[in-house]
């Protein structure tokens, strides 16, 4: 502690100074999702699936016949890993791709009837887990309530 007071400083400084690092906004909320995603990761791999393939059927059900571009931009998941994901979904029959009819250089990525069941097997077993983090719901109200700017 003696190391990080600086001349004049007080130990009641240095206290609050380790307390404000301590509760670091950015640091709970990472240090939360990663928590979170070591609760959600057995969940999903009991259906054959990853967080980002989960994410990826998500996107997929809410718009079905997406291009890439399109599922990147709605699941925050990189090019790469991306294609990665996909292919693993479209191996295991959970998604299909077809060639867009009006513009033949885009391929689309179609939700399954494979791919709709496990999402929806996961998606039941995440909502419990959600009520279980969240009863109320009053975390989820505040974060969808900020405005990205």
């Amino acid at each position: 502690m003696r190391r990080h007071l600086r001349k004049g400083g007080t130990r009641a400084g240095a206290m609050r100074q380790a307390q404000a690092a301590e509760a670091s906004l950015i640091r709970a909320l990472t240090r939360t999702a990663r928590a979170v995603t070591l609760r959600i990761e057995p969940l999903l791999k009991t259906e054959g699936l990853t967080l980002d393939g989960w994410l990826v059927l998500d996107a997929l059900v809410a718009g079905d016949g997406l291009t890439m571009t399109e599922l990147a931009g709605r699941t925050l998941v990189t090019g790469p890993t991306l294609t990665r994901v996909v292919d693993r979904l479209v191996t295991t029959a959970a998604a299909y791709r077809e060639v867009d009819a009006e513009d033949r250089r885009r391929v689309r990525v179609y939700l399954a009837p494979r791919g709709r069941s496990a999402y929806q097997r996961a998606s039941a077993k995440l909502a419990e887990l959600e009520e279980e983090l969240d009863p109320g719901g009053e975390v989820l109200a505040k974060l969808v309530s900020v405005d990205p700017g």
